[in-house]
């Protein structure tokens, strides 16, 4: 490729392999820049003739990469001003033509050449190029519909109306098919919502080339039957097709900023409001570009555009889809600044209306921002603003509380525990309804739905004090040794002979049991959400997947954590029991169980204080011990942290005087124990402890 000529870089411009494209056209940038690795020849006039017949030549080849690397080459050249005149013309005609390409990356860089060309010869492109272009779209904006929607079973129309107008059997049965046609999938309205639409993305893309690269020329261009048209695709079916016109629309913002886009400010807003709440990342992304891009242009007037676009721009926040929720955030403080509580305290009628609305959105993503979005809103604006539509915000929060997505459950009972914080006497109109809620959750199967479920408990308890936690006594009383009866798995493999708990006999007997993998949670496509409807009544979910014992040991241990912080008194009686807890081992849970004890023992003891849990240490040491050694590395990485927050909270020497001298020699081997910290840690410059290597037993 070094010391190729000019020709034959041409030629592998338009190679089949898509590297060698890449490396020819690089080369021949190298060239026209003087910049060659070996001193290549300078773009003389030689030289470029050779290449823009080189150019001529590959857009004429009925190979597509051919063209392809025809269209990059006369990019090329165009973008440094070495064409003439009657190459230009050469291009112009070239992009009318291969505008409705069979290649989608043909398409694409003619939109990169249109781009150029109007770059230099301005909006004489564009007055060349726009019946193809608009041509283009309104031809391929409806599908094609000479395949038929549907089509009739072969034996109707064959029957014969009876002449004397009694209803016949046959007769009804006749006009019953015809009525209800049968799809043919793949054709007509069977067809995917991607499929069908040919090239009309990349023409709304080569308009949006177009826009851009004549700048301020295009603006007498862009007309109201122009922009009609670009707001008509805003609501178009495919997803590809509304993400390509709101892009289009960040340019429609810059083109027509000044009075021009003041006069069509609310029309656009609610165009980009549209865009903000689609059901597809990729059109909440691009809507979101241009909102900034239209915020940043109406910068004088924008405030009278906070009603229709503020809750929009506050919901994407905390949109699932990490693209749209940072952009969303940079735009956020842009344009509000430090000023965004005030706004959103002014518009709160129309925030809150969206806010509801989206709490009820047919996608769980959505769903769940609304959740969190609900909570930002009553604990951090303006109480006076916000307390009028507290009941109908708590009413949509419990409706999410009873979702069939787990995510969203979970948002919301994390958001109905900040709500009763920042409005205790109004939330009591659902608190009983709310209590059935997180006592449910609190023995939900997924471990983080537990966990918010006694942090909401919690937030509960901050807000009603003794009341709350009488309560919440009462169930983790009944809640906490349910995993005592925990069956064992082990009957369900009984004739198997490897009985070990992690033996290969066991793992592929449970991967293959059809009743470990029947009527569980569907998965959405490119989704880790469940592929389930917003649900119904009180723990009608969308799943009757039956609960598990140890799941409620596992969530009263979480909800202990949570009263150690806010009523530290009433946590002592139930230490023995999670010492028998950390005992048990007959299931095959058992080490979850254990992992989240040794998780949250030591944030419990130092908040119930160092004098009420001593007199229980040496009911869990041997429990903990073993789980150091148990196999199961979450919980042996657990058990090593609790082991040396305990010796950090009671003492190292104390702590060490309660150990047998194999605890001591595996507290001091074991790499999952951390050093001491704080006033037991070592010197600044060395360590206390000697790193020693042992075997584990594991790799």
């Amino acid at each position: 490729m070094e010391g190729a000529s000019v020709q034959e870089l041409i030629t592998q411009a338009g190679a089949r392999v898509h590297l060698e494209r890449e490396r020819a056209l690089g080369r021949i940038e190298e060239l026209l820049d003087g910049a060659g690795a070996t001193g290549g020849v300078q773009p003389d006039a030689a030289l470029v003739q050779e290449l823009c017949d080189g150019a001529r030549s590959l857009l004429a080849a009925p190979v597509w990469e051919e063209r392809l690397g025809g269209l990059r080459l006369a990019r090329l050249l165009v973008q440094r001003g070495l064409a003439d005149t009657a190459f230009g013309e050469d291009m112009i005609a070239a992009c009318q033509r291969l505008l409705e390409d069979p290649e989608v990356r043909v398409r694409w860089a003619v939109g990169e050449l249109l781009r150029a060309l109007c770059q230099q010869l301005g909006i004489a492109v564009w007055e060349q190029m726009q019946a193809t272009i608009l041509e283009s779209i309104h031809r391929n904006f409806e599908r094609d519909a000479t395949e038929p929607s549907g089509q009739l079973p072969q034996d109707v129309g064959s029957e014969v109306e009876d002449s004397s107008g009694n209803s016949s059997p046959d007769f009804i049965h006749s006009l019953l098919q015809q009525s209800y046609r049968v799809e043919r999938p793949g054709t007509g309205e069977m067809r995917h919502g991607t499929e069908g639409w040919k090239c009309l993305e990349t023409s709304f893309r080569a308009l949006q080339h177009v826009m851009e690269g004549c700048g301020e020329a295009f603006r007498p261009h862009l007309d109201d039957p122009l922009r009609r048209l670009v707001y008509r695709a805003l609501a178009h079916p495919n997803r590809f097709i509304r993400e390509a016109c709101h892009f289009i629309m960040g340019s429609v913002c810059k083109l027509l900023e000044g009075p021009e886009l003041e006069a069509v400010a609310p029309e656009l807003a609610t165009k980009l409001g549209l865009g903000l709440s689609d059901n597809w990342s990729q059109v909440r992304f691009a809507s979101s570009t241009a909102t900034r891009t239209f915020m940043q242009c109406a910068e004088p007037y924008r405030e009278r555009v906070f009603p229709l676009l503020l809750p929009h721009m506050c919901l994407n926040r905390y949109y699932v889809a990490e693209g749209v929720r940072l952009y969303s955030q940079e735009t956020w403080r842009l344009v509000m600044g430090d000023s965004g509580r005030e706004w959103v305290a002014k518009c709160a009628p129309q925030v809150v209306n969206y806010y509801v609305e989206q709490s009820k959105a047919n996608n769980h993503a959505v769903r769940e921002a609304a959740c969190a979005c609900i909570a930002e809103l009553m604990c951090k604006v303006d109480k006076q603003a916000v307390a009028p539509f507290v009941p109908r915000l708590l009413r949509a929060l419990v409706l999410c509380f009873k979702d069939a997505s787990w995510p969203v459950r979970d948002a919301a009972c994390l958001a109905c525990g900040r709500c009763v914080t920042a409005f205790p006497e109004e939330s009591r109109e659902v608190l009983k309804e709310l209590y059935s809620l997180w006592f449910a959750h609190l023995w939900d199967n997924i471990f983080s739905v537990r966990e918010d479920s006694a942090v909401a408990l919690g937030n509960a308890v901050r807000a009603y004090g003794d009341e709350a936690v009488q309560l919440i006594l009462e169930q983790v009383r009944e809640m906490v040794l349910q995993a005592r009866e925990q069956p064992e798995d082990s009957r369900a493999y009984g004739s198997l002979e490897n009985t070990t708990l992690f033996g290969v006999a066991a793992q592929r007997a449970r991967a293959n049991d059809p009743v470990l993998h029947t009527d569980k949670t569907m998965f959405s496509c490119g989704s880790l959400a469940p592929k389930l409807q917003r649900g119904g009544s009180c723990m009608d979910h969308g799943f009757a997947r039956a609960k598990e014992p140890w799941e409620a040991s596992d969530g009263a241990v979480y909800m202990l954590r949570e009263l150690s912080a806010v009523a530290p008194t009433a946590v002592p009686e139930f230490l023995p029991a999670l010492a028998e807890l950390a005992r048990l081992q007959h299931f095959a849970h058992a080490a979850n169980l254990h992992e989240t004890i040794w998780k949250q023992l030591p944030v419990i003891a130092e908040n119930v204080g160092k004098k009420v849990f001593k007199p229980y240490l040496e009911d869990f040491l041997g429990p903990l011990f073993r789980s150091l050694t148990c196999g199961h590395r979450l919980c042996e990485a657990a058990a090593g942290r609790c082991i040396g927050a305990l010796r950090d909270l009671i003492g190292p020497n104390i702590f060490a005087g309660r150990l047998s001298d194999d605890q001591r020699q595996l507290m001091q081997s074991s790499p999952d124990v951390p050093p001491p910290a704080g006033l037991f840690g070592g010197p600044p410059g060395g360590s206390l402890v000697t790193p020693q290597l042992v075997l584990t037993g594991r790799p």
